[in-house]
């Protein structure tokens, strides 16, 4: 028996059950949909805290009696923090032409007030600070410790609640995700059984000509395989091409166009499919096991 012999069977067996082959792949690829969207979901939400946390940064405000020469000093001083990606020197004039673009039609508040009224500052961009807010609160600490410095201002307690939120809905979305996967698995199984179940008659008959189990099970082990690959391809194409359609729809929209949706890493589209195909197969193994030492 070669595996020429084997595909030869299974597709033989296919177009004979075409309409039971098709509503367990249509289980198949619904359950393994559902997996997706939630993993979708996951890796949106840490995309976008990645993003959002390798852009927040702590602003430094120094004092205005502040010497020129410690400018440089002060700048290799921030640079030098672990955790520090990077450092902007903002000048008293660059701060007030920028408060000027702020207030655009009203920037008349600001006549009669002298450009160097704002104090000098420098904006520090931390790493991924998001995922590690009490890394801010050490930078800080360690920047107060300048002498020059009059104020450290992050946000605190902004982040502390949007690190809360990012945490809650990261687990919920984990749990979630994992509950799903059991239930496909126990869906995709009893699917599976009720496939082999419908043709008992057959393998017995089989059984009885002297076939052996490997023989019999063959088949059945390359059409689950089939299955796995087809539900998790439409399954994968399907999230593709809505995620495609909603990032063209977000970028039309002058609300949500900042927004970015990510698809999922090829090592994850590798790991679907995989488990997929590893799902069916042993769905099928464990089925025909029971059937076989009757």
């Amino acid at each position: 028996m070669n595996l020429h012999t084997l595909f030869r069977r299974a597709f033989s067996d296919i177009r004979q059950h075409l309409t039971i082959y098709c509503l367990t792949t249509i289980v198949v690829t619904l359950t393994i949909l559902i997996c997706i969207f939630f993993s979708l979901i996951y890796f949106n939400l840490h995309s976008f805290v990645s993003r959002f946390g390798s852009e927040l940064g702590i602003v430094v405000y120094l004092k205005k009696d502040i010497k020129e020469g410690r400018i440089p000093e002060i700048y290799r001083e921030l640079l030098s923090i672990k955790g520090v990606e990077e450092v902007v020197y903002i000048s008293s004039e660059e701060a007030f032409k920028r408060l000027e673009s702020y207030l655009g039609d009203e920037r008349q508040v600001l006549e009669g007030v002298e450009a160097n009224f704002l104090p000098p500052s420098f904006e520090v961009k931390v790493k991924k600070a998001i995922f590690r807010p009490g890394s801010l609160s050490a930078i800080s600490n360690k920047i107060k410790q300048i002498p020059e410095v009059s104020k450290v201002q992050y946000g605190k307690e902004w982040v502390q609640r949007l690190e809360a939120f990012t945490n809650v809905a990261r687990n919920v979305v984990i749990g979630t995700g994992l509950l799903l996967l059991f239930s496909a698995a126990f869906v995709v199984s009893i699917t599976i059984k009720l496939n082999v179940y419908s043709r008992q008659e057959e393998l017995e008959i089989m059984r009885l000509v002297g076939a052996t189990n490997g023989f019999i099970e063959g088949p059945f082990l390359i059409e689950a395989m089939l299955q796995g690959l087809l539900g998790s391809s439409i399954a994968i194409g399907v999230v593709y091409v809505t995620t495609k359609n909603l990032s063209a729809r977000l970028v039309g929209s002058p609300l949500l166009n900042s927004i970015e949706l990510v698809f999922l890493p090829k090592e994850m589209i590798v790991a679907v499919i995989g488990l997929s195909i590893l799902l069916c197969c042993l769905g099928t193994h464990f089925s025909m096991r029971k059937i076989l030492k009757t």
